[in-house]
């Protein structure tokens, strides 16, 4: 056996597998210091714990004394991943294959299997790549492995198509798939026709060099292709138009995409040009209607007053509920409830149907009974908002998942659940994350709901959320918003006076109670604070902050966020539905739309007219999800306050 040094971190593990909550029972209160384990099993986690400190340090005899003493313990399939993976990397193909088999079910098998895939790639042991991958695989660079091991393997079709497939794309290839693209090329395969159609979507794609590349590969077209270059570094050009008269549809290629770049720059220009090269004919059906949409979509989005005419004779003709939509909150922020009647047919049956567009509906036609009493039965914003308008409680339709005793029963000799528990009792709560998505992954929809029904005995909050999603169980309030973590938040509202859950409903939006929750910006734990913001908030309030890991920890998120969203509602004078909306898009975002605004909206037309998607949909959930909570607590709290619903935006 080779030393097994090397750590192979899972999939979303990385570096935070070796974190712990420093508090892990408040999350999960089922396991850990809130329930002592049998002697027995506390004595296998100690000896699996020194059993994984012994193969770090390369101290194989302590390993193997260590590993002799756990015997089934659920978790050493961990300990056999590290200490064989560097000899399972030298095996054959098929040999890989069977030592793999003992790691299925498990996050490791997708784990080694990448590795060796990517070594025998390396290595050019095409047969052993195969005896692994028989089927396409899903990472670009391991594509271009196969389709060269399907080469080498004398399947040259299957080889060549998959090179053109992977060819064909707008940004560069990883150098992987040289050896493949070049085989291909010199197979007389890269036609002029195709290195035409990757320019085109280099173009779009906004890749420059790339275009420059290829356009030195053109022998024919070659005008054209300087043509084509010449439209990226000056879309201006297209208002020669005798320049773009060929018959040939390339040049209808390069008006269409040329339309595109310049609508960037010179929007209003663009559509003045699209409308002369229309009226020549100079598209197809197709690419006139994307090229016209395209155009639509970019001054809805800018709503820009030159254009509104133009865009309102072609919503009609366009059909298309994101188009639509984005004119609806036009006519919204503009008060003018005339285009807001006018537009609201041009949607879809199913458009129309939608929550947001029946309230819509009832405010600029009239009250109508018969669909406000609907639309109060409904559990969301606005059906929250109609349930308050009838003056009858909020629907909270709870239907609670049954456990099924014959289902629950199959739980107990889960591996996989069983790891799950043993990683969650060593504080390895992001492996332990792991395990349960992808184990929930391999069942079907009732043996999800059993699986959150046993979460949720256990105190596994986080999991249990997650659960309640993968199953779609909609309906069970208790699953989906747990008091998880609650003595944080319930001392964060005492300690900062605000409402406690407000802070639980901000938390479920931002993590589903998840503590290493990151987001793509950086964003960590709980409450999802930026680093910079945390240590901030920390200074002004004298909280405690070790750096951007101890957001990790509930102990010093909760009190963070908490403090951070009372700072904000203290800036905006205590409005909740502003305090959100900073609390999600940034403070500055939101004092930049109130001056658009110009004091013109009242609360629900601020709401709707948020012009980033996510923020507008994070105050309806946040504001949906705190009156759930308070429903669930036998609360009647309204859904905004007189100050609130007084105020002008």
């Amino acid at each position: 056996m080779r030393r097994a040094l090397t750590r192979i971190a899972l999939a979303g593990s990385v570096a935070l597998s070796a974190l712990t909550v420093s508090t892990p029972w408040m999350l999960f209160p089922g396991i850990g210091h809130a329930a002592k384990a049998p002697a027995a099993l506390e004595q296998q986690r100690q000896s699996y714990l020194k059993a994984r400190e012994a193969l770090d340090k390369g101290q194989l005899e302590e390993y193997r004394k260590l590993r002799t003493q756990l015997k089934d313990y659920p978790l050493n399939i961990y300990l056999d991943f590290h200490a064989e993976l560097d000899d399972i990397m030298a095996l054959s193909g098929s040999k890989a294959l069977k030592a793999l088999d003992k790691f299925e079910h498990s996050p490791l098998h997708a784990s080694a299997r990448h590795r060796y895939l990517v070594q025998a790639g390396a290595d050019k042991r095409w047969q052993d790549f195969l005896a692994i991958s028989p089927e396409l695989p899903r990472a670009t660079e391991l594509q271009c492995y196969f389709y060269r091991a399907k080469l080498g393997q004398g399947e040259t079709q299957v080889a060549w198509d998959g090179a053109r497939q992977l060819w064909l794309y707008g940004r560069s290839r990883p150098k992987e798939c040289d050896p493949l693209f070049n085989a291909w090329s010199k197979a007389g395969h890269r036609t002029q026709e195709l290195i035409w159609s990757r320019m085109m979507l280099a173009f779009d794609a906004g890749q420059s060099g790339l275009l420059q590349y290829l356009g030195r590969k053109v022998t024919q077209h070659q005008s054209q292709a300087k043509l084509l270059q010449a439209v990226y570094k000056d879309p201006n050009r297209l208002r020669h138009m005798n320049q773009f008269d060929g018959d040939a549809p390339i040049y209808s290629d390069i008006v269409s995409a040329g339309l595109k770049r310049l609508a960037r720059k010179d929007l209003r220009q663009a559509v003045r040009l699209y409308v002369k090269y229309e009226k020549a004919g100079r598209f197809s059906d197709f690419q006139g209607r994307q090229l016209n949409r395209y155009l639509v979509r970019r001054a809805l989005i800018v709503e820009d007053e030159g254009l509104r005419d133009h865009i309102d004779t072609m919503l009609p003709l366009l059909k298309a509920d994101d188009l639509t939509e984005r004119r609806l909150r036009w006519a919204i922020a503009e008060q003018n409830d005339a285009d807001i009647r006018r537009f609201l047919p041009l949607l879809s049956d199913e458009g129309r149907n939608d929550a947001r567009w029946r309230y819509w509906h009832l405010r600029v036609n009239g009250r109508d009974d018969a669909m406000l009493e609907a639309l109060s039965k409904e559990r969301n914003f606005y059906g929250f908002w109609a349930a308050a308008e009838l003056g009858v409680a909020p629907n909270l339709a709870h239907v609670p998942t049954q456990s099924q005793a014959q289902m629950q029963a199959r739980l107990a000799d889960d591996e996989a659940l069983a790891r799950v528990s043993e990683l969650l009792a060593l504080d390895k709560l992001v492996d332990a994350r792991i395990e349960w998505s992808q184990m929930l992954a391999r069942h079907n929809k009732q043996m999800r709901a059993q699986y959150g029904v046993y979460a949720q005995e256990q105190g596994w909050d986080a999991l249990a959320v997650e659960a309640s999603i993968q199953a779609r169980l909609w309906n069970d309030m208790e699953m989906r918003f747990p008091y998880a973590a609650d003595p944080f938040f319930t001392r964060a509202g005492k300690d900062f006076k605000v409402n406690v859950n407000e802070i639980r409903a901000i938390s479920r939006r931002e993590s589903a109670f998840y503590p290493y929750a990151t987001s793509s910006v950086g964003a960590r734990g709980l409450m999802q604070l930026m680093p910079a913001t945390a240590k901030q908030t920390a200074k002004e309030f004298k909280l405690a902050f070790n750096g951007s890991r101890s957001l990790y920890d509930p102990a010093i998120n909760v009190p963070l966020g908490s403090a951070y969203y009372t700072k904000l509602l203290e800036q905006f004078d205590n409005n909740r539905v502003l305090a959100v909306a900073a609390y999600n898009a940034g403070p500055h975002r939101v004092k930049r739309w109130l001056k658009q605004s110009d004091g013109k909206l009242d609360v629900m037309s601020f709401i709707e007219t948020i012009p980033f998607s996510e923020t507008r949909s994070y105050v309806q959930a946040v504001f949906t999800y705190r009156q759930i909570y308070e429903l669930r607590q036998q609360q009647a709290l309204p859904q905004f306050s007189e100050t609130e619903l007084g105020r002008r935006y």
